[in-house]
C-alpha cells in the first residue's frame, strides 16, 4: 500500500475520533473560541499522532524461518497467470485505490487553486485604494469575506449593508478565512473521509457563532439581526473557502445559539475528557517492537537487560542439510523480494500444450540452492506431477537471475530454497493433483525421518498462541541461575510425531546447564499436538522453540522449522 495513503488513513481515523469527542462534549457549549481552537488543534494532532509510536516488547512472538514461498499458480487458459492467494490482485486493487486517491487530490487541489485565483482577481479588479469593501453586481451574494476584504451585494439597502459589513469585519478580525483555507488544504488530502466534511460544517458554524455574538454584543438588536439573516437566506453563495453571512444550512442553529444561555467557565474543563481519546489513538497507532529471532544460531544481539553472562560464550549450532544451510542469519533475497520472485516465475512459466491436451495438472515443488555467489544451482523436483510439468518448472527455476546470497556470520553461504508451482486448468478445476509420495523410511523398525515442511503443519491445542502461553506459564527460572544473573536464549528442537506426541528433544544452542534443563523439562511436558500431514498421511515434523531467560521472566518464541525443503 502507498505509504502516503496508509498515513492518510491513520489521519482519517484520528480526525474521526477527535470529531466524535468534539460532538459529544464540546459542540453544544457557547465557548466558541475554545471550540475553534480545539478543531484547529485536532487537525494538527490528527497528522502528528500517526507519526508517534510507543515501542514495547512483545514477549510471545511466533516466527517462521527459511524461505517458505506460498507458491505460483500457472493457468492453462489464455489469461495471464496468477500467483496463489491473490499475489497480484491485491496489488492491482491498491494501485487502483492509489490512482483514485491521487486523482481526488489533484482535482480538489486544482479546484482550490482556481477559486483562490478567482478571489485574487476580484480583489485586483475591484479594489479601490484602502477601501476593503468590494461591491459585487449580479452575483446575488449578500456578503462574504476573504483575503482581508469584504464582498457584499451592491443592491443591499444602507441598513443591511452596514450590519453585514460589521458581521464580516468580525470574521476578518479573527482571521477566520485562514482557518477555512487551512481546512480546505486538509480536505484535499482527506477528501475520502466523511468526517472532514462534518468538520467543515462545524468550523464554519463556530465562525458564524463568534461573529454573531460579537455583533450582538456591539448593540445590534437580536430581532433585527435575525430578520436580516432571514432576508438574505435565499441568496446563493459564490466561493466555498469564504466566510459567508447567509449560509442557509446554519441559519436555524445560529438563531438558537444567539438566545442560548451562556456556558460557565468550568465548561472549559470538558477539554480533559478528550485525553482518553488521545490515549486511544496512541495505542492504535503505536507498534510493538517485536523481538524476532532471526536464525537457529541465536546470534541476534540481546538488549542490555538480557545480556548473557555464561562462563564462556556459546557456540552457534549449525543447521545444515548436506553442504548447504537450511536457515542462516541473513536469508537469500531475490531482486525485489519474494513477491517479485513469484511474479517472475508466473510470467515466465508456460503451460505445456501436451499437458493441457491431456488434462494434466497439479502442484510441482521445486527445491534449489542459492549459492554463495547468488547463482541458482542443484534444482530438483521434490514433489512431481508429470515429467512434462516437472520439466517446465525446472526450466523456469534454472533461468532465475542472481539472488543476494545468504550469509552466516557475515560470510556468504549456500542456502536451500523451495517454491511450489501449481499448474491448473480452469475449465476442469475439479481435477485433483496426485498425492505426494509418503515420507521416507530409514528401515523397517525405525521411525520415519521427520519432515521440515509439510502440507498441513502440526497444531498445538488452541494454536500457536496457546503453545507460547503454555511455555511461558510453566517455565520456572532456576533460583541458582537467577542469583548468578545467568541469562540467555536456549534453543530447543523437537519432533511432533505421527501421534502428535513430542519426542526427540534436543538443545540446539545452550546457555547454562540449569537453564537448558529447565527448558527441556517444560518442552517434555507439552501435551499432544494435532499431528502434521503430508498427502493426507500423518507424519513426524520438526518443531523448534527458542526460550529466552531474561533478568525478569523467561520469554518464549515458537516456530515450526520451515526452510526450503524436506529432510
Amino acid at each position: 500500500m502507498n505509504p502516503l495513503f496508509l498515513y492518510m488513513l491513520k489521519a482519517a481515523v484520528a480526525l474521526a475520533v477527535f470529531y466524535l469527542a468534539y460532538n459529544l462534549f464540546l459542540s453544544r457549549d457557547t465557548m466558541y473560541s475554545r471550540n475553534r481552537y480545539f478543531i484547529l488543534i485536532s487537525f494538527l494532532a490528527s497528522f502528528i499522532l500517526p507519526l508517534i509510536t510507543i515501542q514495547t516488547k512483545e514477549p510471545l512472538d511466533l516466527q517462521f524461518f527459511g524461505q517458505d514461498l506460498t507458491g505460483v499458480i500457472i493457468s492453462g487458459t489464455p489469461e495471464v497467470s496468477e500467483v496463489r492467494q491473490g499475489i497480484f490482485n491485491p496489488d492491482n486493487i491498491f494501485k487502483i485505490l492509489n490512482i483514485i486517491y491521487l486523482t481526488g487530490i489533484i482535482a480538489l487541489g486544482l479546484k482550490l487553486i482556481v477559486e483562490m485565483l478567482q478571489l485574487m482577481l476580484l480583489v485586483y479588479r475591484r479594489n479601490r485604494g484602502d477601501n476593503k469593501v468590494i461591491r459585487l453586481n449580479g452575483n446575488k451574494v449578500s456578503g462574504f469575506s476573504a483575503f482581508g476584504h469584504i464582498f457584499i451585494d451592491e443592491v443591499l439597502s444602507a441598513g443591511e449593508e452596514e450590519e453585514i459589513i460589521k458581521h464580516e469585519q468580525k470574521h476578518l478580525d479573527r482571521h477566520h478565512f485562514f482557518d477555512i483555507l487551512f481546512l480546505e488544504l486538509i480536505k484535499i488530502f482527506q477528501w475520502f473521509n466523511p468526517f472532514i466534511y462534518m468538520y467543515d460544517r462545524s468550523l464554519r458554524a463556530v465562525h458564524e457563532y463568534q461573529a454573531d455574538e460579537e455583533c450582538l454584543n456591539s448593540g445590534i438588536p437580536v430581532v433585527s439581526y435575525q430578520g436580516l439573516m432571514l432576508n438574505q437566506v435565499f441568496r446563493t453563495r459564490v466561493f466555498s473557502p469564504a466566510s459567508r453571512f447567509s449560509n442557509p444550512t446554519l441559519i436555524k442553529k445560529r438563531m438558537i445559539m444567539m438566545t442560548k444561555k451562556r456556558s460557565k467557565a468550568p465548561a472549559n474543563l470538558k477539554i480533559l475528557l478528550v485525553l482518553p481519546f488521545v490515549a486511544l489513538l496512541l495505542i492504535i497507532f503505536s507498534t510493538c517492537a517485536k523481538k524476532s529471532f532471526d536464525s537457529f544460531t541465536g546470534t541476534e544481539p540481546l538488549t542490555p537487560e538480557e545480556t548473557v553472562v555464561p562462563a564462556s560464550p556459546p557456540r552457534p549450532a549449525p543447521v545444515k542439510e548436506g553442504d548447504a544451510w537450511i536457515v542462516v542469519e541473513e536469508m537469500p533475497l531475490f531482486p525485489g523480494g519474494d513477491m517479485a520472485l513469484l511474479k517472475y516465475i508466473a510470467e515466465n512459466t508456460q503451460y505445456p500444450k501436451e499437458a493441457k491436451d491431456n488434462n494434466i495438472q497439479g502442484r510441482v515443488i521445486i527445491r534449489f540452492k542459492v549459492m554463495d555467489d547468488g547463482f541458482v544451482k542443484d534444482a530438483s523436483v521434490i514433489k512431481g506431477v508429470d515429467p512434462i510439468l516437472d520439466s517446465e518448472a525446472l526450466r523456469v527455476v534454472s533461468t532465475l537471475p542472481l539472488f543476494s546470497p545468504g550469509k552466516q556470520g557475515g560470510v556468504a553461504v549456500p542456502v536451500w530454497y523451495m517454491v511450489p508451482i501449481t499448474f491448473t486448468l480452469k475449465d476442469n478445476s475439479a481435477a485433483v493433483p496426485p498425492p505426494p509420495p509418503p515420507p521416507p523410511v530409514t528401515g523397517s523398525n525405525s521411525p520415519s525421518e521427520p519432515f521440515v515442511v509439510v502440507e498441513e503443519m502440526p497444531m498445538f491445542p488452541g494454536g500457536d498462541a496457546a503453545l507460547l502461553k503454555y511455555l511461558s506459564d510453566n517455565i520456572r527460572y532456576p533460583e541458582t541461575a537467577r542469583a548468578n544473573n545467568i541469562t540467555g536464549r536456549v534453543i530447543l528442537r523437537f519432533c511432533v510425531n505421527e501421534k502428535g506426541n513430542v519426542d526427540r528433544i534436543s538443545v540446539l544452542k545452550g546457555v547454562d546447564p540449569e537453564l537448558d534443563a529447565e527448558a527441556l523439562r517444560v518442552v517434555a511436558s507439552l501435551p499432544a499436538f494435532k499431528p502434521g500431514k503430508q498427502g493426507g498421511v500423518e507424519v513426524p515434523v520438526w518443531y523448534m522453540v527458542p526460550v529466552t531467560f531474561a533478568a525478569a521472566e523467561p520469554k518464549t518464541e515458537s516456530t515450526t522449522e520451515t526452510p526450503a525443503g524436506n529432510n
